[in-house]
């Protein structure tokens, strides 16, 4: 019986390794593309002085001046649509299909001491991923000129990633806080 509920628990903390795995390398990809997203910005406003006049929003501004790239800004366009397609959306469908999948965390009562936080995430989260995964359908495979999926932004087409993921499970792994580990090795 112990050796049953010591596999159970390694189990679980396994699961929840992966989750925080997923989360990090979601955080690291959003990272990137943002600052893919901030340069071309810079660009086409730069080069372009009737953008002044758009409503504000990467995507806008890149939907509204695609037209008119240049080729420095269809390569900056297109590596940033596909780090939505071929990165962010295979984790989003990797984190969705990990919670479809849980039948332990996201039962935990929110007044749970060490998991409480964490079934409230995992709901936020799930219906973040619903929402974005149709938007996805809706606006990347027919729309070249789209490069970007966004929900919280300032169209509102959705709710926002919920924030503190993964410190919330580096709290109950007892990882250090994202913030807080050691720089990486180069």
């Amino acid at each position: 019986m112990v050796l049953q509920l010591r596999g159970t628990a390694q189990k679980r903390r396994s699961r929840l390794a992966e989750l925080y795995a997923l989360l990090r390398a979601g955080d690291a990809a959003y990272a990137a593309q943002r600052k893919l997203l901030k340069r071309l910005a810079a660009q086409l406003k730069s080069r372009l002085p009737e953008t002044a006049a758009l409503e504000p929003g990467y995507e806008r501004l890149f939907a509204e001046t695609f037209a008119a790239m240049n080729e420095e800004e269809r390569q900056l366009h297109g590596l940033i649509r596909a780090m939505t397609m071929h990165t962010i959306r295979p984790l989003n469908q990797s984190l969705l299909e990990w919670l479809r999948s849980d039948r332990y965390f996201r039962a935990a009562p929110p007044s749970h001491r060490r998991l409480g936080q964490l079934a409230l995430f995992l709901t936020q989260l799930e219906a973040h991923l619903v929402i974005w995964a149709a938007k996805y359908e809706a606006w990347i495979p027919d729309h070249p000129d789209h490069a970007l999926v966004f929900l919280a932004d300032e169209d509102h087409h959705g709710v926002a990633f919920p924030k503190g993921g993964a410190a919330i499970l580096a709290r109950v792994l007892r990882h250090p806080h994202p913030s807080h580990a050691p720089p990486p090795r180069r």
